[in-house]
Order: C-alpha cells, then sequence, then structure tokens
C-alpha cells in the first residue's frame, strides 16, 4: 500500500472512531468541509445557536394539509434558534422560528443520516460541495476540538476521495451558490409510518448547508408534484469558536 493509500485509510479511522453523526457518515471528507460546518457538526452534548431566518410556506389545501402532518414551520421572518443534542447513537435537531417548532431526529445507518420528521422517515447522502477550503488542502488541519489530521489525502483527485472539491450546475446547485463551500444532503430513500415511497415524489426536496464570508448559512426546500411548494426556510447561524 502506497503512502497516500495509508493516509486515506488511517485518516477515516480515525475520523471514523469519533463520537459524532457527520465525522461517521462522511469519513475522511469531513475534513473538507469549512470551519463553521466543522464546528457545528463536530460537537457532542447540548449546543444552542442563533441567526436569522426566513420561512416561506405553500397555500394550497393539499400544502397545508401536508404541512400540518408533518409539522412544518409556518411563514416566517427573524430570529432563529437551533439546540442540537448529540451523542453517540444520533441527534436531535430543535428548531424555533418564533413561536412555530421544528424537530427531527437523525442517525445515522450505511453511511446514510436518517432524519426522521414526524410519521416521514428520509434518508440522505451527504456530499462536499463547493470549493474546498484552503485548510482542508493544507498538510494539517483542526477537525474539530483542536485534533490535527493528515489531510494532504484530501487534495487527491475526486475519484479517490468519493467526491470532488468543487461541483457545478450539474449537481443542481444555483447559479450563484456553487462556489460556496459546504454540504448537499441528496434524498435516497423516504417511507412514511414504515411504508416506502417513491423517490421521485420527492424531488423537490433539497437542503445545503454552506458557509459564506466566515458565516454558516443553510438553505432547505420542499415541494411535491402537482402539490407544489411546502415549506422553504433559509438563513444563517452565529457559530463561534
Amino acid at each position: 500500500m502506497d503512502a497516500g493509500a495509508t493516509n486515506v485509510a488511517r485518516d477515516a479511522t480515525r475520523l471514523g472512531a469519533r463520537e459524532g453523526l457527520y465525522p461517521r457518515a462522511l469519513g475522511v471528507r469531513f475534513v473538507l468541509l469549512p470551519r463553521t460546518l466543522r464546528l457545528l457538526h463536530g460537537r457532542s452534548g447540548r449546543q444552542s445557536y442563533r441567526g436569522e431566518a426566513v420561512v416561506e410556506r405553500g397555500h394550497g389545501l393539499c400544502s397545508r394539509l401536508f404541512a400540518r402532518i408533518v409539522r412544518l414551520p409556518k411563514a416566517y421572518a427573524g430570529p432563529i434558534e437551533v439546540e442540537i443534542q448529540a451523542g453517540p447513537h444520533g441527534e436531535t435537531w430543535t428548531r424555533r422560528f418564533g413561536k412555530s417548532t421544528l424537530r427531527s431526529r437523525l442517525s445515522g445507518r450505511d453511511g446514510l443520516v436518517l432524519e426522521r420528521l414526524g410519521p416521514m422517515r428520509f434518508a440522505f447522502a451527504l456530499e462536499p460541495v463547493g470549493e474546498a477550503p484552503e485548510a482542508a488542502l493544507a498538510r494539517t488541519v483542526s477537525a474539530h476540538t483542536g485534533d490535527s489530521i493528515t489531510v494532504s489525502s484530501a487534495a487527491l483527485p475526486a475519484a479517490a476521495m468519493g467526491a470532488p472539491t468543487s461541483y457545478g450546475a450539474e449537481h443542481g446547485e444555483a447559479e450563484g451558490e456553487r462556489h460556496d463551500p459546504g454540504l448537499s444532503w441528496r434524498l435516497m430513500r423516504v417511507r412514511a409510518l414504515g411504508l416506502p415511497l417513491p423517490r421521485g415524489w420527492f424531488a423537490g426536496v433539497r437542503a445545503r448547508e454552506f458557509e459564506r464570508e466566515g458565516r454558516y448559512h443553510f438553505d432547505v426546500a420542499a415541494q411535491l408534484p402537482l402539490v407544489g411548494l411546502l415549506v422553504r426556510y433559509r438563513g444563517w447561524l452565529e457559530v463561534a469558536e
């Protein structure tokens, strides 16, 4: 085994051994994330973050009915508070948009992140997107809590890492956002009350986390064929060291 392959295997093992849903799901690719994402997703225990958000809701009868079943937040613009309870078996996210609360439970299985939202169960593949941050291409980087990990392997070609250092519009990113480094959530499976649903019904479900001007941003949207927009919420959080 050559030195590059040895570095990849060692880094993946060390990251995989960490407690944390995202380091386990991403493996060595975790170090490709920008600083604010590594901080937010690399911490354990209970953490709270504040920022600003805008929530858009669909207006049709079916859209409102589905949103009520899944307990989606109401239309809103203003402060947001996000509380994350992270442990070895998964994470609980509580998002407070004014008087509306959106709570979901996240866990990992077979390299995917599973999200439980009311009676719905979604399985996502996490993919680093955008230009890789400079720190990820350096000799070492602090993945979280100050530990240094050799990531010279992060500069290897995409095929060696399982993810490219940049994505274009062909991966579904908006023209104005594709250079912001972060994570894209690609939907793989959907279940309702334990029953599988056609993934094509949910092609309009997308989520992205990214860093812009040193600040953590999120953009989540869901729409269904014939039903239209269910919800879109986007905004930013302050993530301090």
